[in-house]
């Protein structure tokens, strides 16, 4: 149902309108036991193995057998498992939790060969610090988010890193609009 804020331009209702507002958002997935992968590329090189066997032994372990292995793994898997919800920040909060985090000493040579060193914000912090500011559901703090990266790795956690940056530019292009196509002639009656 589409509210009326008002019939013309004098009697719109900026605030209420603003109140049904949102956000883009994403919802992605972070995987805690990573040593599961390991295990499901095994298991596709016996797959891939079995498959090619020519006269299988009765030893052998058949192809239907692993894919239940691998089902398996990945029930495992998706069972690890962590949705978070993240949402845009704008330029004014990335701004300030950007501020909020403190520099580190950066040793680098000049021009002319001279070790030099100089503060600089922590990149690393403030990657955590604007994905702990972007989560909605489970709200993270700075803390928990460096944790995850910490116990996890980076690899895993990236998802994070990449929808929190993603959803800054998300929202500045609007989506094709779909569109209902034109009954054709034989539907006609």
């Amino acid at each position: 149902m589409t509210e009326n804020f008002g019939d013309t331009p004098e009697d719109f209702n900026l605030d209420d309108w603003l109140d049904q507002g949102s956000r883009p958002q994403a919802t992605v997935k972070v995987y805690r036991d990573w040593s599961l992968m390991g295990e499901l590329v095994r298991i596709e090189e016996k797959i891939t193995a079995a498959d090619q066997e020519q006269d299988p032994s009765m030893d052998d372990v058949s192809g239907e057998e692993l894919r239940e292995q691998y089902q398996a793994v990945l029930d495992k898997l998706a069972e690890s498992a962590i949705e978070v919800t993240l949402q845009a920040l704008t330029n004014e909060e990335v701004r300030d939790v950007a501020a909020g985090v403190p520099e580190i000493e950066q040793k680098f040579t000049d021009q002319h060969g001279k070790e030099q060193v100089r503060m600089k914000p922590d990149q690393v912090a403030v990657g955590d610090a604007l994905v702990a500011e972007a989560t909605v559901s489970p709200k993270l703090s700075r803390a928990q988010v460096t944790k995850m990266r910490q116990k996890l790795g980076d690899g895993p956690t990236l998802v994070l890193y990449q929808t929190a940056t993603e959803l800054r530019s998300a929202g500045k292009v609007l989506p094709s609009i779909p569109f209902s196509p034109e009954p054709s002639d034989d539907s006609r009656d």
